[in-house]
This record gives structure tokens, C-alpha cells and sequence, in this order.
């Protein structure tokens, strides 16, 4: 089984990108990125929007060779309506989609359903995965039952992946680190061999994050961990919590086993970290320059216009 990870954080871009070849299937998980808004009160600075658009080219041609395409939920970093991607390269594939219609807000229910008229008319199928397992020869794709985005339902619901072959993955999507008691459905979910976890978003701490958010998010992951120790290997931990400059000093935290390693997306791919968000003031003290022109001049005509989640 081969895994790439095409777009995090520590690539540079909001995103858990990640596609997965088994003998038997091409399976691509959540095929978007996306940039804050502001950071540090600032707008994307123009090297952001740089890689935005190189990790969507990526994603586009890794889209093209995929069977089946999964999407965990409806925020614009895990599913893209047609804004920077082109929808045609999505036919004949196989959809394998979070409800979107139960367990879902108010706005990613929009979403869902734009997204799915959009698909429906290229698509060779769409399946409800939640609470699901697919099978395909050799590999098998189970889905978890919705959990909540976060420490708690706001933001609405996730479904976790687990692929089992030679290898087996555990993909949590966004969980936020595991705050919630619900997410402890997960520690038992996957005997993973390699885990890409969502860590949590210390970097809005003191907002809508607190300290004893973050003590949940850490026995959780720890426990995680523990539960897995006979099989993993690794454990990709990244997304929000790699908005953090201070992500260093929170994996020190956990306390894996000796053959477990905590790495980023990019030190999985044999790459230098690029937290462009979090140095989002430094790169604007090197080089004042935003990059919305950019990126409005880069979507499609017929998107809905919305450059940001």
C-alpha cells in the first residue's frame, strides 16, 4: 500500500489531502485545501497562495488516476464544489460520502447538498458510507459512525476512516484532537499501522479551545496510542494542530511507545515542514505582498464565488 499526502498544514495549506493506493483500489480522502481568511488579522500572503494552487495541481492529477473518492465532510478544506478544481475529473468515480443529510449543521448541509448536484451528474456512484465497510478484493474500507467536528456538535459531524490491506491506516479527519467522549470510539476502531490524526487547535486557545480541551485531546491521544502500541508505527499528526508554531513543544507531551514515531505530513513525505499559516506575520515582514488577486484570478468561472470557509 502506498500513501501520499498531498495537502496539510505542514505543506503549507489547510487541508488533509491524502491519497491511498492498495493493490486493488486508488482511493482519494477528502481531495481540497483551503487558506484562513486572516491570521494574525492579515489576509493569505501571496506564497500561500502559491501552494494553494500548486497542492490543488496536485490534487488534480492524483484525482485523475483515483477509483474512489471519499469525502469526510463539507468544509471547504476537505471537499472543493467546483471553486478551484474542475468537477469533470471526477467521472466514473466511485463517491463515498458523509450523510448529508443526518448528523450534519445547517451549513455543511448546504454544502452537502451543492456538492452533490454537482457530482451526481459525473459520478458512477454515490454511497452514504456512515457506519459503513466496503470491500474491494484485498481491501477494506470501514467507516465510522458520525462524530462530532470538535469537542463538541457546532460545527457538525465527521466520519473516520479505517483501510485495511497490508497495511492499515486509521484517518480520523477533523476530530480536533479527540476532546470529546464520543471520539473514544476511535481508540478501538483501527489496529492502524500508520495514523493520520487531526491534532487539536491549541492555536485558538483561550477561544473557542480551552486548557482542559487540550487535557482531553492529550489522554486521548495517548490512550490512542496505547491502545494501538502492537501494531503502529506511525502517527501523521497535523492539520489544526499544526497552525501552532508551538507544535514542538505539544508532541513532547505524548508519550509513545519507543517504535512508534509522531511525525508531520511533510516529515512523512521525506519533506521540511512549511507552516506558511502560523509564519503568515513573518512571511508579510519579508515580503508585503497578499495574495487574494491570485487566488480570485485562479477559480473556476462557474464557481459560486466563495473564496474562503
Amino acid at each position: 500500500m502506498e500513501v501520499i499526502l498531498v495537502g496539510f498544514e505542514s505543506l503549507g495549506v489547510r487541508s488533509q489531502a491524502t491519497f491511498i493506493q492498495s493493490r486493488d483500489a486508488t482511493i482519494f480522502i477528502d481531495p481540497s485545501a483551503a487558506l484562513a481568511p486572516r491570521r494574525y488579522g492579515l489576509p493569505p500572503h501571496i506564497l500561500e497562495a502559491k501552494q494553494l494552487l500548486k497542492v490543488f495541481n496536485d490534487i488534480e492529477d492524483l484525482a485523475r488516476d483515483s477509483e474512489y473518492v471519499i469525502i469526510t465532510h463539507y468544509h471547504y478544506d476537505h471537499h472543493d464544489p467546483g471553486r478551484f478544481i474542475d468537477p469533470s475529473i471526477f467521472k466514473e468515480k466511485t463517491f463515498l460520502i458523509k450523510d448529508p443529510e443526518h448528523h450534519i449543521n445547517f451549513s455543511q448541509k448546504m454544502r452537502a447538498h451543492r456538492y452533490y448536484n454537482t457530482i451526481k451528474k459525473l459520478a458512477k456512484d454515490i454511497i452514504v458510507a456512515d457506519g459503513k465497510s466496503l470491500k474491494i478484493g484485498s481491501t477494506t474500507i470501514t467507516f465510522s459512525t458520525p462524530l462530532p467536528h470538535g469537542k463538541d456538535n457546532k460545527l457538525g459531524y465527521v466520519i473516520s476512516i479505517c483501510i485495511d490491506e497490508d497495511l492499515t491506516v486509521l484517518f480520523t479527519s477533523d476530530i480536533e484532537g479527540g476532546s470529546s467522549e464520543e471520539h473514544s470510539k476511535l481508540r478501538n476502531f483501527c489496529n492502524s499501522n500508520i495514523a493520520i490524526v487531526d491534532g487539536p487547535p491549541t492555536y485558538l486557545m483561550g477561544y473557542s479551545f480551552s486548557e482542559e480541551d487540550l487535557k482531553k485531546s492529550m489522554k486521548f491521544l495517548n490512550t490512542l496510542i496505547a491502545r494501538n502500541s502492537g501494531s503502529l508505527q506511525v502517527v501523521v499528526l497535523d492539520h489544526h494542530v499544526f497552525r501552532d508554531l508551538n507544535y514542538v513543544n505539544l508532541v513532547k507531551e505524548l508519550q509513545p511507545h519507543q517504535e512508534v514515531r509522531i511525525v508531520t505530513a511533510a516529515e512523512f513525505m521525506g519533506l521540511e515542514p512549511r507552516p506558511l499559516e502560523a509564519l503568515r506575520k513573518a512571511l508579510y515582514k519579508a515580503e508585503n505582498e497578499h495574495g487574494l488577486d491570485m487566488l480570485r484570478n485562479a477559480m473556476l468561472r462557474n464557481s459560486n464565488g466563495e473564496l474562503f470557509d
